[in-house]
């Protein structure tokens, strides 16, 4: 047997189904075999293979054994010449097998091989070819030179960026997440090292393929797509930990002792700075509109004083003007002024909000009231400032700040009539309605134009997703359409052969799932914030009313725990109600104490279903008062008897690098 192709499952039951449409398609008129090999999946991966692709060698562990001793299950088992090991949430064009195999018999020093990979958005992946993370290597990512001279043959070396994105070139370093590898050199240079539950064995096996004496190429005539993890994103601390753990069990392995000890200063360096770098990018990415909207106001304040007021005013001002300012941008947040898509409304709800705050303090101290030019100049402030930043970025064309309605999507749909009226109205009825709904022909999609042609229609419509039928157009020309389309800014998906799915870079979207719209919803920015609102305001008349409220409640201790649990937002007074079966997708909620069936026999499925259902897709905040005055007497009982998220997961935890 020529090749077996290694997949390791974790929870990604559309991208595997995909992916393994992909690999039956490329293996045609191949000697080769697919091993999928589950990692204790809970989403029907596992059903979901073995109904629909009864010819791959499933193995399904009865625990996550981590990505290394997965991989090596099967490794064993199979008698192919090659193995390739394969992430789920991969994409492979029908050449990429007979290319890599061809490479290989002319090149037998060739150990490994690693392609040229991009994302879900047809951006390059730098991980496609890397060089062996010495401690020098591993400073210079650490403190940015990688990042400032990433095409440096000292400093670039992490990615090799001196490299050419499209040239064929041996390389250190070869990811976990597409690796060819040849299984002679296995044979003599060992298997995965199971030390890794995840992240590093890539580079371990890479390493020790070199030190045996082959080499380790990386093919770009070669192209996959690869939408990469969802569960340890790049920039979480999570991933921080994860991934440098790894890096110091190389370092261990493999270094000197004087080599391991400045290693393992870089890599606890690494986790320190790292983690504080996540935190204050998250911060910053939340509070950059707050940020600039006080910054506008403050000046707003100043400007309108100066000009209308009694003239030049002193720093003592400055600082009244900066409390004001505070003031405005709490009622601008309770009104939903920094909910995305952005929308203007809620501006001058929050303006009435503050104005109505300035009422209440002059009613509560009329001995030392605001100045009524202040107040009024604080309110004009708010508008003017607020409304001037969010036409700045809109102008600017930052999507997650753009003033048009995102609820109906523009979409530009290529591939046969049949196909592409289908994926538009799986589009429609999942996104509750569309904008703009234009079609290409296969003919088109073929032409050796076909790029530029998308691009334009990109532009003349302002498309906001493109959508290529994969049941009309080979995979490999969807890899290379993408790549030549990186640069417009819209989001690729691809409608499923089977007419079941669409999948983007971070969305499935299917009939089997519930999108509800985002405007009603229980997950939208306004319900996450009244919610939050409701759960504190009950907790603080629990808490007024303690005596009372401890004599109705059944479980008194319970009750208080769960009081603190809902202040410190871990639970919410109201959540789902049990589930136990999962045919529809709710959006993600935190565990309640009480549920929709309050009263009711939470025992009948359809029952649970049909509440949950109802409480997704029309909250209210006063849907939550009124379950809690109606079960006050079980507020002690145990949260969590709904689920936190029933989603489909997207994670691609434990599969690869």
């Amino acid at each position: 047997m020529k090749l077996s192709v290694i997949i390791v499952n974790y929870n990604v039951r559309a991208y595997l189904e995909q992916c393994l449409t992909t690999v039956e398609a490329a293996l045609k008129g191949l000697d080769g075999d697919v091993f999928v090999v589950d990692n204790l999946s809970t989403d029907g991966s596992v059903e979901m293979v073995r109904s629909k692709f009864p010819k791959v060698k499933l193995m399904a562990n009865t625990e996550n054994v981590g990505f290394s001793r997965a991989n090596n299950q099967a490794i064993r088992a199979s008698n192919a010449e090659h193995v390739v090991l394969l992430n789920p949430d991969t994409v492979v064009g029908e050449d990429v097998f007979r290319k890599v195999i061809t490479f290989l018999d002319e090149h037998p020093r060739a150990g490994g091989l690693g392609v040229k990979m991009i994302d879900g958005t047809g951006s390059f992946l730098p991980e496609s070819k890397r060089g062996l993370p010495t401690p020098a290597v591993a400073f210079y990512k650490i403190i940015g030179l990688t990042r400032l001279f990433p095409h440096s043959r000292i400093f670039g070396r992490y990615h090799l960026g001196h490299l050419p994105e499209n040239e064929a070139a041996p390389i250190e370093i070869l990811s976990g997440a597409c690796m060819f590898l040849r299984k002679r050199t296995l044979d003599e240079v060992g298997l995965l090292d199971e030390s890794f539950f995840m992240y590093g064995e890539d580079i371990d096996l890479s390493y020790r393929i070199t030190l045996g004496g082959y080499e380790n190429w990386y093919l770009p005539e070669v192209r996959i797509i690869h939408y990469k993890g969802e569960s340890t994103k790049k920039s979480s601390v999570n991933y921080v930990f994860v991934f440098y753990n790894a890096m110091a069990i190389f370092a261990q392995k493999h270094f000197t002792r004087r080599r391991m000890n400045l290693f393992g200063l870089l890599i606890n360096g690494s986790i320190y700075l790292s983690a504080a770098g996540a935190i204050v990018m998250r911060f910053l990415r939340r509070a950059l509109l707050p940020m600039l909207d006080w910054a506008a106001i403050v000046g707003s304040l100043w400007l309108i004083r100066n000009f209308f007021g009694e003239g030049p005013i002193g720093l003592d001002r400055v600082w009244h003007f900066a409390l004001f300012a505070t003031g405005g941008l709490l009622g601008s947040a309770v009104c939903g002024a920094y909910d995305v898509p952005v929308k203007l409304a809620n501006i001058l709800k929050g303006a009435t909000l503050t104005a109505i705050g300035v009422l209440v303090y002059d009613l509560f101290h009329p001995t030392t009231p605001i100045d009524p030019f202040d107040a009024i100049g604080l309110i004009a402030a708010m508008i003017i400032a607020q409304i001037s930043v969010r036409l700045l970025l809109h102008s600017a064309k930052l999507k997650p700040y753009s003033l048009r309605s995102l609820d109906l999507k523009r979409v530009l749909a290529i591939g046969g009539a049949e196909e592409n009226k289908h994926a538009l109205a799986l589009l429609w009825q999942t996104h509750f309605g569309l904008g703009r709904q234009k079609q290409m022909s296969i003919e088109q999609g073929q032409a050796l134009d076909a790029a530029s042609e998308i691009r334009r229609e990109v532009r003349r419509h302002s498309i906001d997703e493109v959508v290529f039928c994969a049941k009309d157009l080979p995979w490999a020309r969807i890899i290379d359409l993408m790549e030549q389309l990186r640069t417009t800014g819209v989001l690729f998906k691809i409608a499923q052969p089977t007419r079941e799915f669409i999948i983007g870079p971070n969305s499935i979207e299917s009939l089997n799932d519930l999108f509800i719209m985002e405007r009603y919803a229980v997950h939208s920015s306004a319900a996450r914030r009244s919610k939050r609102i409701m759960d504190l305001a009950l907790a603080f008349f629990f808490a007024i009313t303690w005596p009372i409220t401890l004599l109705i409640v059944r479980d008194r201790a319970n009750f208080v725990r769960n009081w603190w649990a809902v202040v410190c937002r871990r639970i919410s007074w109201v959540g789902y109600g049990p589930i136990q079966e999962r045919p529809l997708k709710l959006p993600s909620i935190r565990p309640g104490v009480l549920d929709p069936l309050v009263g009711q026999d939470a025992q009948v499925p359809l029952l649970v279903q049909r509440a949950n259902i109802t409480y997704a897709k029309d909250y209210s905040a006063w849907t939550d008062l009124t379950y809690v005055f109606r079960g006050i007497q079980e507020l002690g009982r145990e949260p969590g008897g709904g689920t936190s998220s029933t989603s489909l997961p997207l994670t691609t935890s434990q599969v690869g690098s």
